[in-house]
Formats: C-alpha cells, sequence, structure tokens
C-alpha cells in the first residue's frame, strides 16, 4: 500500500553537489541509490504568502525503498511525501 502525506514528513537530508545523497526516517539513514525522476513547482507565485515552490525526487534508498521526497525552496527544509510499494 503507498504511504502519502499531503503536506508532507519533514525528514533530515544530506546532500551530494546537485542532488541528495540521503536522509534520516524514523531515526535510520536511507542512502540514495537511484533517482528515478526529478521536477521543480511553483505555484501560486501571484501570492506570495501562499507560493509553493519546491523540487521534487523520486528516488531509491539503498534499503529498497522507492519514495518520493522534496524540498522546500523558499525555506530549505527536506520532506518525504510519499512511500511507494
Amino acid at each position: 500500500m503507498t504511504r502519502l502525506w499531503p503536506k508532507g514528513e519533514p525528514i533530515e537530508a544530506w546532500a551530494g553537489e546537485e542532488m541528495p545523497a540521503g536522509f534520516y526516517w524514523h531515526q535510520a539513514p536511507q542512502r540514495i541509490l537511484d533517482i528515478c525522476n526529478r521536477w521543480r513547482i511553483h505555484t501560486r507565485w501571484w501570492e506570495p504568502e501562499q507560493a509553493i515552490w519546491r523540487e521534487y525526487w523520486k528516488v531509491v534508498t539503498d534499503a529498497g525503498l522507492l519514495c518520493l521526497i522534496y524540498r522546500d525552496l523558499q525555506s530549505g527544509e527536506w520532506f518525504l511525501a510519499r512511500v511507494y510499494d
């Protein structure tokens, strides 16, 4: 069953030069082995207080997770949005 967090679950990520190298989820390190897809969204830019500006990464981890993480480009914080079966 796919798990979805519509508002994102905060995670601590560590980054490589141009992409995330891994993140902690439930206090366990998840090293990223492969990036399946990457994209950016910038919505509601005409309303600065409600604007959403994110970079999404669909990744596979060393624990075998296929998941969707994103970085809020305004705050710099990382979130887990989805874990696929």
